[in-house]
């Protein structure tokens, strides 16, 4: 009994198989060039059909794209391409040869399991779109920079000696590629409309990385020497670029570093300068009084100086051998984080209040102060006589009321609460007299 049901089982096993072979070949002989039947594209039947023919009924469907934009959409905002400009088409030939290669290709398993699968359910095939992938990425790299949201630095203040904290902002960034291949699934039957894909961009700085700096550590105000425009531009330009910069434990701060270049390509204009002992009109005039403000600060802060230069002559926004000046790699103003914890830089150049603010924001040692001493000895002008044959014999005419030089011995003094204050030479410089210049008639009694 047990033999006969297994005969019995295979015979209908293979008339099944026999059936299913005969009914495919059937299927195939008479589809012979054309689509098998239950297929659709984008919802159009195409079975029965040749590749040619379902290529028409597909054009006649859905026309072309030159008349339509694609939409992306993100940030609450919107933006249209439209579809010529990027060479959108609808991929008739890949979507026919898709459907056409239902059944037809693979191995024999392969194309029986498709045959079987289109005779119970239809194949559905998308009708994709296709770009001119260049043209698409140029037009995605102009939306980008609209799109993208500049991450912001964590940043600190110092306000009535206090200190402030102004959270970080995160960024936000369109992710290309992924945005890219949204678009390369888009189908015909659906509107062309693409959520922008995007990716977070962290600040630089975030909240966590300014904690434990609660103490001003020094703040110094220098007033407007000058109040030409392009020198306050200049300056105000320089204080934004050390602005909010964190300095860690024994890192080396270059003021060139992070102002340079201090020409017209960093963006600096052309305003009073000082260059070889003279005033002149040169690119960056003003950063001077920022480097100087820093400077000032950084000494009260008791960090280590590394590279400071004076003026060649001094300066009216500070008293001589507080000044440093900068010249593009030439002259910098270096500093040590010579602390156990970073110090934070607050600058500001404000048009308003017409002074540069400089701020060093860090954790106060405890029981330590710092003030500056001075030894300064003054050199009075020499008076160079000129001598001016139109001037009448005996009469005089001031040229140049000359100014007196200086020598300055610059000292920090480390203020200690349970005594031993600690004093350190920091600089000794030395600022020529300008001399007064009398043009002067000639001598009584000469012709």
């Amino acid at each position: 009994m047990y033999k006969r049901l297994t005969v019995l089982a295979a015979v209908i096993a293979i008339n099944t198989v026999l059936a299913v072979l005969f009914g495919w070949s059937c299927l195939e002989g008479s589809s012979a060039g054309k689509i098998l039947p239950g297929i659709t594209i984008a919802g159009v039947t195409l079975g029965g059909m040749s590749p040619e023919k379902a290529e028409i009924a597909l054009r006649e469907k859905f026309g072309g794209l030159e008349n339509e934009s694609l939409i992306l959409e993100g940030g609450g905002r919107q933006w249209k391409i439209p579809m010529r400009d990027i060479g959108a088409v609808y991929d008739y030939g890949e979507a026919v040869k898709k459907a056409y290669a239902v059944g037809r290709s693979g191995s024999l398993l392969r194309r029986i399991s498709e045959f079987l699968g289109n005779r119970t359910r239809a194949a559905s095939i998308s009708l994709l779109f296709k770009f001119d992938r260049e043209a698409l990425e140029k037009e995605l790299e102009k939306i980008s920079r609209e799109y993208t949201r500049v991450p912001r630095s964590a940043r600190l203040v110092a306000e009535n000696k206090k200190v402030k904290l102004i959270p970080s902002e995160e960024g936000l960034e369109m992710d290309l590629a992924e945005t890219m291949n949204r678009i390369e699934d888009l189908q015909a039957g659906v509107p062309p409309r693409v959520v922008i894909a995007s990716r977070p961009v962290p600040p630089q700085v975030g909240d966590g990385d300014l904690s434990g700096l609660t103490d001003v550590l020094a703040e110094c105000v220098t007033p407007f020497e000058d109040r030409t425009p392009s020198r306050i531009r200049n300056m105000a330009r320089s204080a934004d670029r050390i602005d909010g910069i964190l300095v860690d434990p024994g890192e080396v701060f270059s003021f060139n570093r992070r102002v340079s270049p201090i020409d017209e390509r960093g963006g600096y204009e052309k305003a009073p300068i000082i260059i070889d002992d003279r005033l002149v009109n040169d690119y960056g005039g003003g950063v001077c009084q920022v480097s100087t403000t820093l400077y000032w600060a950084v000494l009260l802060s008791g960090l280590e100086i590394v590279e400071r230069h004076a003026h060649s002559r001094p300066v009216k926004y500070v008293s001589p051998g507080l000044d440093a000046t900068v010249a593009d790699g030439l002259l910098d103003l270096r500093f040590r984080n010579n602390l156990d914890r970073p110090v934070y830089i607050s600058a500001s150049a404000d048009p308003e209040e017409e002074i540069v603010r400089v701020a060093v924001i860090g954790k106060k040692e405890e029981n330590t102060d710092h003030k500056i001493e001075f030894e300064v000895k003054t050199i009075p002008p020499e008076i160079v006589t000129v001598i001016n044959p139109s001037l009448r014999p005996g009469r005089s005419n001031v040229i140049n009321d000359g100014s007196p030089g200086f020598d300055v011995m610059v000292y920090r003094v480390t203020l200690m609460a349970g005594g031993g204050d600690r004093r350190e030479l920091i600089s000794d410089d030395y600022y020529p007299p300008e001399p007064r210049v009398v043009e002067a008639g000639p001598p009584p009694g000469t012709s």
